[in-house]
């Protein structure tokens, strides 16, 4: 189970949970990230004006110390522009004129939720409407300190509301896992905020819980794929779809002897290839072939007895050491490596899948306004 924590860490956005030492602290709240985002359907703004809003709104953020780039993009400040005024002058040019309440939003983009709120009251003329909305927008003062404050108090909201809701999300994650929607539940376990620091910690162990339940119900599927794969000699795919399967599983030992079958295949491949090679004194070309022979396949002695041989050689017609790079490590981090990208890519897929609350391009707001 340490194993699968482990592995699972990534899909948390975590640097370190000691670091996290007093929950709703100032320097919690500080690493909550706030993304700018304007829709692309905000009443009549032109796409120009919409730019300028944006802008305007990553300066705000900017300002309170939340903006930059986040793999968890979840919590946002948006926008709502309501026109208090217009007018239109009888003159030659035309000149327009608007009084605009603009109503900054922070809020959970996933959920729906809005968590902080405060109105803005600007004015602007041009010579067009979107010169005069324009003019408008350029009038906000990203500085005012209220800003800071409303964005405060909506984080505040933040940590309170996932702490005092944390059973309701560990109870829809262990739903979803009863109905076999490991993939959902691990996103939205994922999507607790490393700042709630209490919930995280519940999250993250239960992570481990459904993690193993899906790799669980997922490993006959695995192992019935890896078989397929290799009666098709597709064997370096096969030992890949085997490498998420840990310790812990019931399938661990059927996927144990497809891997030797795998690393016996590595073997006679790469002996074939050294011999080859050693025919015509290719000493590079042999090390390179006996370095991939697996430690555990049966013909490792003889990689050995090869190696040896090649050393001699070596050494008595060249006075050089030979080097037999032992590949028993580097297959050891490759697995690691798999299985941590296969950890970390369920969260991911789902998040940007089409069953996601939450998209590249459309957040779930509707109601905001």
């Amino acid at each position: 189970m340490k194993k699968i924590i482990f592995f699972l860490c990534s899909l948390m956005i975590i640097t370190s949970l000691k670091a996290q030492n007093k929950l709703g602290s100032a320097d919690d709240a500080a690493r909550i990230p706030i993304l700018a985002y304007v829709p692309s359907d905000i009443g009549d703004l032109t796409p120009a004006a919409q730019e300028a809003l944006k802008a305007r709104l990553d300066r705000i953020v900017t300002k309170a110390g939340l903006g930059g780039a986040s793999t968890n993009n979840r919590f946002i400040m948006t926008a709502k522009i309501v026109e208090l005024g217009k007018e239109v002058s009888s003159t030659t040019p035309t000149i327009y004129f608007y009084n605009l309440e603009i109503t900054l939003l922070v809020g959970d983009a996933v959920e729906g939720k809005i968590f902080g709120s405060t109105l803005i009251e600007t004015s602007g003329v041009g010579s067009s409407e979107t010169r005069a909305y324009l003019d408008a927008i350029k009038k906000i003062k990203d500085q005012d300190p209220k800003y800071t404050t409303f964005i405060d108090q909506a984080k505040v909201k933040i940590i309170e509301y996932y702490n005092s809701n944390c059973d309701f999300i560990i109870k829809d994650a262990e739903a979803l896992t009863s109905i076999k929607g490991y993939d959902e539940a691990i996103y939205k376990l994922a999507s607790v905020p490393d700042v709630c620091k209490d919930c995280y910690a519940k999250c993250l162990d239960k992570i481990g819980v459904v993690y193993k339940a899906k790799m669980e119900n997922e490993c006959q599927t695995y192992i019935s794929q890896a078989t397929t794969l290799m009666a098709q000699e597709n064997y370096y795919e096969a030992a890949e779809v085997l490498s998420p399967i840990l310790p812990d599983l019931s399938c661990y030992p059927k996927a144990q002897a497809l891997i030797k079958d795998i690393n016996d295949h590595k073997c006679a491949t790469a002996i074939g290839k050294a011999r080859g090679a050693w025919a015509s004194h290719d000493t590079a070309s042999t090390s390179e072939a006996l370095a991939s022979v697996p430690s555990d396949s049966k013909c490792y002695a003889e990689a050995v007895a090869l190696a040896n041989e090649v050393k001699k050689y070596v050494k008595e017609t060249e006075n050089r050491d030979f080097e037999f790079m032992k590949q028993e490590h580097k297959d050891d981090v490759d697995i690691k490596k798999a299985r941590i990208k296969a950890a970390r890519d369920i969260g991911v897929a789902y998040g940007n899948g089409p069953k996601a609350k939450i998209v590249s391009v459309r957040y779930n707001i509707r109601g905001w306004w």
